[in-house]
């Protein structure tokens, strides 16, 4: 169990932040880890966080893609004899005890015999407060539950877990391996999880920690129906990431089979009903033909 902040650092990707915004985060998180790494991939602002003995600024010459900074982060906390290290995306709000409860967590799972490959948070959406899900896939089914479905227990294994409060250890990594970089940005916290998952790890959903997030842009509703949203270059990673994941016989069938139902319906919707329309559906196909022919690295 987590003794003293001194034994985790945190890592913090950042691409044009919101200063106030960062600077909270950063203000947050000194109160619960020893050093704070910020990665910033070649932001068009400037980044307002001066350098000190607990925080180190690196900026990258080009955006190189979320995975990329993350590895570069994570290799800076390995380099100075972190054991443990946490990743954050630049507009999460922990909890004043989320580091703590991670690491509750962690023992507690890892005390009933689990092989944890990271602990997350609860995540709760900053606009609407509804809580993120968690997946957990069998042979042929992917439930989904929210932390109320599972009141009973103070943590539950799932399959994969949101990137940002994530806890990951180095001996984890050393077995699981690093971030994919080639997919860029989405999917790569899914595809760090299943390949977890395919070496018999699992992830713990540590519902006493909270964390508040940013998730995607303004939600879409239809039918009665809210979705998230995000920009049509967004929507082409994630739709090229997700068919290259389609290919990978380590993803569990189950969950290819939920998700494409899913994705190909939500795809339609954004074709229709968001704006810029003819953008969102060339982005979306590209991405579907890049996927299916295994292109990577950044949109061009």
């Amino acid at each position: 169990m987590l003794e003293n902040k001194k034994e985790v650092s945190a890592i913090i990707i950042t691409f044009n932040p919101v200063q106030e915004e960062l600077k909270l985060l950063v203000d947050k998180l000194k109160l619960q880890v020893s050093k704070i790494y910020i990665i910033d991939n070649n932001s068009s602002v400037p980044i307002d966080i001066d350098d000190s003995e607990q925080v180190e600024v690196t900026f990258l010459s080009d955006n190189m893609g979320i995975a990329y900074a993350q590895n570069i982060g994570i290799n800076k906390a390995l380099n100075e004899g972190f054991i443990d290290f946490i990743l954050f995306d630049q507009d999460s709000v922990p909890s004043e005890s989320m580091v703590k409860e991670l690491f509750i967590a962690r023992q507690a799972a890892q005390f009933e015999g689990q092989r944890v490959a990271a602990v997350g948070p609860v995540h709760i959406d900053q606009d609407t407060f509804s809580e993120c899900l968690f997946i957990r896939t069998s042979r042929y089914s992917v439930n989904r539950f929210l932390s109320s479905d599972r009141s009973e227990n103070t943590f539950s294994p799932c399959d994969f877990l949101i990137a940002s409060g994530c806890l990951i250890s180095k001996a984890t990594l050393d077995d699981i391996g690093y971030m994919e970089e080639g997919l860029f940005i989405d999917c790569v916290d899914i595809e760090w999880g299943f390949r977890a998952k395919s070496k018999n790890y699992v992830c713990i959903a540590a519902f006493n920690a909270k964390m508040y997030h940013k998730v995607g842009g303004a939600p879409l509703k239809v039918l009665g129906q809210s979705l998230t949203t995000h920009s049509p270059v967004r929507h082409y990673y994630y739709y090229r990431n997700f068919c290259r994941l389609l290919q990978r016989a380590y993803i569990p069938l189950s969950w290819k089979v939920y998700t494409l139902i899913r994705s190909s319906l939500q795809a339609l919707i954004f074709c229709v009903f968001l704006k810029p329309r003819f953008m969102q559906f060339r982005c979306i196909i590209k991405g579907v033909f890049h996927g299916l022919t295994n292109r990577s690295g950044k949109y061009e």
